[in-house]
C-alpha cells in the first residue's frame, strides 16, 4: 500500500509504476511487425542473391577478357600462322613445349587448342573462335555467324544466369558474348 500511496506523487520513477492492463503488446501487433519484418528480408534476400549472380557474370567477363586479349597477343606474335587460328585442326599434331622445335604452325595449333582448353576450364562450357567479321557483336554460341570480311575477331561464347531472371524460371540461362577486335 505504501508503493502504491508513493507512486501516486509526481515523483514517481518509471520502474516503480504499476502494469495496467494496456501495456505490452498484443498478438496482432506482434504478427504486423513479423510480417513487416519478413517482406523486408525477403526483399533483401532478393537483393543479395541479383548481386551475386551480377558479380559472377562480371567474373566471366572478366575472364573472358583477359583470355581473349591472351589470344591476340598469341596472334601478334606468331603472325604468319593466321590461317592456323581461323582454321584451326580439329586434332593437334604436336605437342609444342619445352625442348620440342615446333613450326609456327604447329605452335598456332598447339597454342589455340590450349587456349580453348583453358577458356572452358575457365567459364564453364565456353567456346571461342577466330575470324574476319564485319559485325564482330552478332552470333551465338554454334553460330559466330562470321562473314569473312572485315577486321580480325575473336569471339567468345557461353551460357550463364541472367541477373534478369529471378523467381520461378531462375534455372533458364542466358547467352553470352564477348567480341576483341584485333587491330
Amino acid at each position: 500500500m505504501y508503493a502504491l500511496q508513493k507512486c501516486q506523487g509526481l515523483s514517481c520513477s518509471g520502474a516503480n509504476k504499476p502494469r495496467s492492463a494496456d501495456s505490452g503488446f498484443s498478438l496482432i501487433e506482434v504478427l504486423v511487425a513479423s510480417t513487416v519484418f519478413s517482406l523486408g528480408l525477403a526483399g533483401f534476400t532478393a537483393l543479395l542473391l541479383s548481386s551475386i549472380i551480377g558479380s559472377a557474370e562480371a567474373r566471366r567477363e572478366g575472364v573472358a577478357s583477359m583470355a581473349a586479349a591472351s589470344l591476340a597477343e598469341q596472334i601478334r606474335l606468331n603472325p604468319t600462322s593466321l590461317d592456323r587460328y581461323i582454321n584451326p585442326p580439329e586434332y593437334v599434331s604436336r605437342i609444342c613445349t619445352g625442348n620440342n622445335s615446333c613450326s609456327p604452325e604447329h605452335q598456332a595449333d598447339y597454342d589455340f587448342k590450349l587456349w580453348q582448353l583453358e577458356l572452358a576450364d575457365s567459364i564453364k562450357n565456353a567456346r571461342g573462335l577466330v575470324c574476319h567479321d564485319e559485325t564482330p557483336q552478332d552470333g551465338i554460341e554454334g553460330n559466330g555467324q562470321c562473314d569473312g570480311a572485315g577486321p580480325l575477331v575473336i569471339k567468345i561464347f557461353w551460357n550463364g544466369q541472367n541477373p534478369g531472371n529471378q523467381g520461378m524460371d531462375n534455372n533458364k540461362s542466358a547467352s553470352h558474348r564477348f567480341s576483341l577486335q584485333i587491330s
